[in-house]
């Protein structure tokens, strides 16, 4: 049994639209049909970007076992981690991550028993 889409299956993925954008590098054209998506601040691309998260959530949630790989996968990543410190004058600078955090966090100490201070 797979959950995975075959050759045979038919997805109705969301519209992308192709725009006729030619640049010329000196002397050869490249055709680049989605410059558009690169204005990251557009209205339009944040909707195309919420269409292709929605469908893909959409799929990934008729997975019966994505819950099981989650929770193992969590079980693995959450533990402490820190980077190597760096020192600027007097101060030491670290990142650290308490384990499930997006990203790990900029802190500080002055001196080497200075008192942890986040910074970032």
């Amino acid at each position: 049994m797979s959950c995975i889409a075959n050759s045979d299956s038919h997805f109705n993925y969301p519209f992308t639209k192709r725009v006729s954008q030619v640049d010329d590098y000196f002397g050869t054209k490249v055709e680049d049909p989605y410059r558009w998506l690169e204005d990251l601040d557009s209205k339009e691309v944040l909707s195309w970007s919420h269409s292709q998260q929605d469908f893909t959530q959409d799929y990934l949630n008729k997975i019966p076992f994505t819950s099981k790989i989650e929770k193992k996968l969590k079980a693995k990543w959450n533990y402490e981690r820190m980077s190597m410190p760096f020192r600027k004058g007097n101060r030491f600078f670290y990142y650290r991550n308490s384990g499930l955090q997006n990203h790990s966090i900029l802190y500080y100490k002055d001196g080497l028993e200075g008192e942890e201070k986040l910074l970032l």
